[in-house]
């Protein structure tokens, strides 16, 4: 019998950019490579480049733009190159189509044409922007959002954060609405002011043409259900294997040198420069700031600024390119993980540093709360406040005894191996269904 082909869907893939979504692709062709099923990425790419092979797993590429269009950013076009994506779909011919995401170069469209050719279709969202255009899943900057897709609470609460008064934002956000309805005030409006409209089709589209839909995190489940997409299936968010071999954990302390780090891409969303910001009024300079990151390849500006930053300061280490291994083996003498992100969906570092019992001190975004009991797994801060950060560092340096306190709370995490098993037995109900 010939084993069934699965191809995955995203934008970008390693070695070339690396981060949470293209490690938990990576993870589950390992699962499912190693199930015996035929397994394929297919991404995007704007310099032609070939397909190719990472660990033994086919990479399928098609081409799109260098720069994209603001029609197609804000969903009055599909976006240029899904007639070449729908190409190599034709030409590979998966049983199943997995979906990653949505973003510049991939979306609903691509979805959409996918299960019209009639083949099995699924969808896992990694980024909050599925549910929100600002990304970071706050209300008006005060308060977590539930997700719901309301077209004028979402442009007035967008209008609001590009610097309107309150009041006039809201006024605004219902004008937009009320004339998307008249069809030629909506054809006559900027693109970007179809953005909220854009993410109602988006989640319509995925209701529609995804046979099934996995949701990472329990608020991402929520947000589907706010906006009546009931049939979603909850899975634990999972981590690599590496991080359960030769747990080696250090168990030295030294209070008045604490060992914190963060691990992460360098991008404005991961929000480092309120770790710096926080970290050059930290009193106690014993401590040490460790960094393992890499570049993210649409923000080197910022990258290079923080390094150049990072480089100067003697109680800073900085790290680049590290492996899964080399991640799981430096956590081995970390303290304290911080993670300042402004947006996240279930945050994969989180779950490797809990392998060590290493608490956290993160944002209090949405993604993150689900994760963290605070003051017994963690320490949370409010969402882009440094000064509020500051206060989460200053209490672990005053009362280190905090951290093992912490730990002792803090359970182990899902492997990968048993989150992929979940998701390959609803694949094979389908794959089953289908005969």
């Amino acid at each position: 019998m010939t084993p069934h082909a699965i191809l995955f869907v995203l934008e970008s893939f390693l070695p070339d950019h690396r981060a949470g979504t293209e490690i938990y692709v990576l993870n589950l062709c390992r699962y499912f490579k190693a199930k015996g099923w035929r397994v394929g990425v297919l991404i995007a790419t704007i310099n032609q480049q070939k397909d190719y092979s990472y660990e033994g797993i086919p990479v399928y590429t098609f081409p799109i733009p260098e720069k994209p269009n603001s029609r197609e950013l804000n969903g009055l076009m599909p976006p240029r190159g899904i007639e070449d994506f729908m190409e190599r779909i034709e030409d590979l011919k998966p049983d199943l189509v997995h979906f990653h995401s949505f973003g510049r170069a991939i979306n609903g469209h691509h979805l959409k044409r996918t299960k019209e050719l009639g083949h099995i279709t699924a969808f896992t969202p990694h980024l909050a922007s599925l549910f929100c255009i600002k990304g970071n899943m706050r209300l008006f900057d005060k308060t977590n959002c539930n997700g719901r897709v309301i077209q004028s609470r979402c442009m007035s609460c967008l209008l609001h954060s590009k610097g309107y008064d309150y009041t006039v934002s809201k006024a605004l956000g219902s004008g937009l609405s009320a004339a998307m309805k008249i069809e030629f005030l909506e054809k006559a409006m900027a693109p970007s002011w179809h953005q909220a409209k854009h993410r109602s089709e988006e989640l319509q589209r995925i209701s529609t043409y995804a046979d099934v839909i996995f949701a990472i995190a329990p608020w991402v489940q929520k947000a589907f259900n706010e906006n009546r997409i009931t049939n979603s299936i909850l899975v634990p968010q999972g981590i690599s294997p590496v991080f359960f071999e030769d747990l080696n954990r250090q168990e030295s302390f030294n209070p008045s040198a604490i060992n914190f780090v963060f691990i992460g891409r360098m991008h404005p969303i991961k929000g480092f420069h309120f770790l710096k910001e926080a970290w050059d009024k930290l009193q106690t300079k014993g401590h040490k700031l460790h960094i393992i990151t890499n570049p993210s390849r649409d923000e080197n500006e910022y990258f290079h600024t923080n390094k150049l930053w990072a480089t100067q300061e003697h109680s800073i280490i900085w790290n680049e390119g590290f492996s899964q291994q080399k991640v799981a083996s430096y956590l081995d003498a970390m303290d304290v993980l911080i993670l300042p992100s402004i947006s996240e969906v279930a945050p994969l570092v989180m779950l490797e540093a809990a392998t060590r019992r290493i608490p956290v001190i993160a944002s209090d975004f949405i993604g993150v709360k689900d994760l963290i009991v605070p003051n017994v797994t963690g320490l949370l801060f409010k969402n882009g406040d440094w000064e509020d950060l500051l206060l989460q560092l200053n209490k672990i340096s005053d009362k280190p005894e905090l951290l093992s306190q912490l730990g002792e709370n803090i359970q182990m995490p899902a492997t990968m191996t048993h989150v992929a098993a979940l998701i390959e037995e609803e694949f094979s109900k389908l794959i089953s269904n289908s005969n």
